[in-house]
């Protein structure tokens, strides 16, 4: 319990880190102030201050924040940042005239940096996990070890050492991909690209539904099999192949997460299937355990989905913050104070329901485990 523990705050705290981190150098790099850098959120543990910025640690381990100067609508989120009545003092003076150092005051292209940087730079630091995986481990190539006498996709026409190149209209590049785009495709045929002596071929086989119980989640959920074992180990790769395997495998999951989000919206996907930090913290200790590459690529997962969560368009998130400079792009000036502050209070509202259910997802896991 205690590994887990500190596993999971490891895991949260470099992403966290990461993220922020791109936010302040981004700010920095175009001469917007940075009051405050925190890892955490609500009131400040411990903290110092050097270059105009205090450096803080935070009690609540579930986020952080760059505490950009003149940003007008900060003031609903002070609370939660863990600040008191300069938030109002920053409201006034934006309204009034933005100073040199205050976001408000930069140009449209140098705010669009300082907020979409956190989300680069998560996406930045999958590519390299994925490539140092790559170049630690090694990869495993989607290429079919074994095919079941009678199975889906023995009648449709497989055979080991085909190399598996796109499931359902989707690039592959390891065999986790491949199963995972197969189980989403349970009883409805599916297109299999494979390479075999040189050539493309493309099979179709319509998975069987199988129900998979999962001892993490306590949960069974239909998926798709077809019969094949898939996985062929193809060495480590240079620093050039593994750079391409890192940024493959970051838009695969990227691509991944966004399906879920769709899956979502069109009752594909349950919202139970929500997790938060305590189903992470189970996964962070249980990689923790497989082995150093494995928590590497489940810290590579999660920046991903951070990344992507932290895009949605939601006030509050960077999304959000992008969405009003997207409109001020298109309609010459920026939404008022007042405006900013009434959709960051009800996206607020939103993300902490929101983590509310993802809490409450995890408990009942438990409970019913």
């Amino acid at each position: 319990m205690i590994v887990t523990i500190l596993v999971t705050l490891i895991v949260l705290g470099v992403l966290i880190f990461v993220h922020e981190l791109g936010h302040f150098a981004a700010a920095k790099s175009v001469g917007i102030d940075v009051p405050r850098f925190s890892i955490g959120l609500g009131p400040k543990m411990v903290g110092f201050r050097r270059g105009g910025t205090e450096y803080v640690l935070s009690w609540i381990p579930l986020g952080g924040y760059v505490k950009m100067a003149g940003m007008a609508d900060e003031e609903v989120t002070s609370t939660l940042e863990g600040g008191g009545g300069g938030a109002s003092h920053e409201t006034a003076r934006s309204e009034a005239r933005p100073g040199p150092g205050d976001f408000d005051g930069k140009p449209l292209w140098a705010r669009f940096f300082a907020i979409s940087a956190g989300v680069i730079m998560n996406w930045m630091f999958a590519v390299v996990a994925f490539a140092a995986i790559a170049m630690g481990r090694g990869v495993f190539e989607p290429r079919i070890a074994e095919v079941a006498p009678g199975s889906p996709a023995a009648e449709a026409g497989l055979r080991s050492d085909d190399l598996v190149l796109r499931v359902d209209g989707a690039a592959v590049h390891d065999p986790a991909q491949v199963t995972m785009r197969i189980e989403r495709r349970a009883g409805e045929p599916v297109d299999i690209v494979v390479e075999r002596g040189g050539e493309q071929l493309t099979f179709v086989a319509t998975p069987e539904a199988v129900e998979q119980y999962s001892d993490l989640t306590g949960e069974s959920r239909t998926v798709g099999r077809v019969g094949i074992i898939v996985g062929a180990d193809g060495g480590r790769a240079g620093p050039v192949a593994a750079l391409g395997q890192g940024w493959s495998n970051a838009n695969y999951w990227g691509g991944a997460v966004l399906q879920f989000l769709a899956d979502l919206v069109t009752g594909r996907s349950s919202a139970r299937d929500v997790g938060g930090p305590i189903l992470i913290g189970e996964i962070s200790g249980r990689a923790a355990r497989a082995g150093f590459w494995e928590l590497l690529s489940f810290m590579a997962i999660i920046s991903i989905n951070l990344a992507i969560f932290n895009l949605l368009p939601i006030p509050v998130l960077d999304g959000g913050h992008l969405l009003f400079l997207g409109i001020e792009a298109i309609r010459g000036r920026a939404l008022s104070v007042q405006a900013r502050m009434r959709f960051t209070t009800v996206g607020m509202v939103f993300v902490l329901a929101l983590m509310v259910w993802a809490v409450g997802n995890d408990v009942l896991r438990v409970i019913l485990r």
